[in-house]
């Protein structure tokens, strides 16, 4: 059984549970990313680790290009859902 921070993150996609889902997300991860919107450059490295019931893992999202100066309070309404899943990356700022 997956669990998820619900506090943080809110009710999981049901895609995100399915077997299939979790099973490409092993064999073809980039592929799988690509689907979802996400293209992903091959010169970028992926690794891919499931969570257990022993054992969680977080995905820290790369912070965007321009946003060095920004604290914390103008990142947080950055960082969406899919960015924290892992199938999205965080967007700059709208100018």
């Amino acid at each position: 059984m997956l669990v998820l921070p619900w506090p943080v993150l809110g009710l999981p996609p049901t895609w995100y549970k399915m077997p299939a889902y979790r099973s490409r997300a092993v064999s073809e991860p980039r592929k799988l990313l690509g689907e979802l919107g996400l293209d992903v450059p091959s010169s970028r490295e992926l690794r891919v680790w499931d969570s257990s019931a022993e054992m969680r893992y977080m995905v820290l999202p790369q912070r965007p290009a321009g946003t060095e100066r920004l604290g914390e309070t103008d990142l947080v309404p950055l960082v969406t859902r899919d960015a924290l899943i892992g199938v999205a990356e965080v967007a700059p700022p709208a100018s």
